[in-house]
């Protein structure tokens, strides 16, 4: 955990039109995050991320969210690769 520095991940979605277009996350490693990573609590690494968001890091359903409000990725598709639903489903509402 002391070796991290920013951890991110991406995922390809099928964009609107044809292609694909990825959705990441992105999480800067702050010392809550390494304790969590060493008692292998991943689970709570989502809430670190939300913690750390003035340095930068941003959730899968944040990206999400931006995808589907700038009309490249659908909805449905959206919604089934979230990890957090009700959260999308928040950053989608009007």
């Amino acid at each position: 955990s002391m070796a991290l520095a920013a951890v991110m991940t991406q995922t390809l979605l099928p964009k609107v039109g044809g292609g694909v277009v990825p959705a990441a996350e992105l999480l800067f490693v702050s010392y809550g995050a390494r304790q969590h990573i060493r008692k292998n609590a991943l689970q709570h690494l989502h809430q670190e991320i939300t913690i750390t968001r003035k340095h930068g890091s941003f959730t899968l359903e944040e990206s999400l969210a931006g995808l589907v409000k700038h009309g490249l990725i659908d909805r449905q598709d959206a919604l089934a690769r979230a990890a957090h639903v009700e959260e999308l489903e928040q950053l989608l509402a009007p």
